[in-house]
């Protein structure tokens, strides 16, 4: 049991006999983490950290988006409850066959620069009525356009998935970029807040026009094992499995190890198929295939070796066909 000394007078006290509201009024100042482990260490310190108004307090200070009006009456009827839905990590993304869909999706959003709320969306999607089209268009949901002159490096994202008629909730970023990318084609920058499971990559790829003070997108999408993206039928299983499951409290080192290990099976299963095509193809087919090598993972140290060994194939095999080119056109000439 907790107990803390008064010196001055020679006694002793134990943490049950702190009045409830002073306790509170330290736990308000608590983050999530901190206040889950208050929450196991003694009984009398759970029932004063599981008070509703903690928790409420909590979510709505983490996430502004929660104070629009179709999701706080979710976040005051179980905030304890949404907490520990929307903030840790899913621990599984594999859908399931007879997945029951949902008739609607709530998404929260909130962007932050080192950890200061900037921007707010809530974006609502009706998924009561699938057409044909959700088994061909992909799983894309989209916010709205903004500006700013936050740097990807410095973006913090959150992006929770709600389900209304359930009250269930899963955050599907990130938080931090996993990888950013900067482009010299369409777009300045490209950052990928994504986890990756069982095979699946979920999460928001953000996209900037121009650093500094630039346009910015945001889509939630969903790719399979192969790195491409799912309709929407399946991508809405994707996200029910994802509400479904169990959660973990993970790292940003942690997270990432999990996204380099799909890239790192997705580069394996491309590997073969990609060499044998530039080793046997011509020097136009070869140059494109060291392209795709090039584009294949968005991790360096990942790719560094194929593009070293395929470059070396293209130089060798270029080489034969200029002398080849050199003979010919020397043969019409002697015609």
């Amino acid at each position: 049991m907790a107990e803390a000394k008064l010196n001055n007078a020679g006694a002793t006290t134990t943490i049950e006999e702190i009045h409830p509201d002073i306790l509170i009024q330290v736990l308000h100042h608590l983050d999530g983490p901190s206040l889950a482990s208050v929450n196991s260490a003694t009984s009398y310190l759970r029932s004063i950290s599981s008070h509703p108004d903690l928790w409420r307090r909590l979510c709505l200070s983490t996430w502004p988006s929660l104070h629009h009006p179709r999701i706080l009456p979710l976040v005051k009827s179980s905030p304890h409850r949404f907490f520990s839905d929307a903030f840790p990590y899913p621990t599984s993304f594999t859908p399931a066959n007879d997945a029951d869909l949902p008739d609607e999706l709530i998404s929260a959003v909130d962007l932050y620069q080192r950890d200061i709320p900037i921007s707010s969306f809530v974006l609502e999607s009706d998924t009561s009525s699938p057409t044909p089209l959700f088994h061909i268009s992909p799983f894309v949901i989209s916010a709205p356009d903004f500006v700013t002159d936050v740097l990807p490096e410095e973006l913090t994202l959150s992006w929770i998935v709600i389900d209304p008629a359930k009250g269930r909730a899963v955050n599907l970023s990130s938080r931090r970029a996993m990888v950013v990318r900067r482009h010299c084609w369409c777009w300045e920058a490209v950052a990928r807040f994504t986890t990756a499971r069982d095979g699946w990559v979920v999460g928001v790829l953000v996209k900037w026009w121009h650093e500094g003070l630039g346009l910015v997108e945001l889509q939630l999408t969903i790719w399979d094992e192969g790195g491409a993206p799912v309709n929407y039928m399946e991508g809405l299983k994707v996200v029910m499995a994802a509400m479904k499951a169990e959660r973990k409290a993970m790292g940003e080192e942690e997270a990432k190890v999990g996204y380099f290990e799909y890239y790192d099976m997705k580069i394996n299963k491309e590997e073969e198929k990609l060499i044998r095509t530039c080793r046997s193809g011509t020097p136009p087919t070869q140059a494109v295939t060291v392209g795709i090598l090039k584009n294949l993972a968005d991790v360096p140290e990942l790719r560094e070796r194929l593009i070293e060994e395929n470059m070396a194939n293209v130089r060798v095999s270029s080489a034969v066909e200029q002398t080849k080119w050199r003979r010919t056109r020397r043969s019409f000439r002697l015609c």
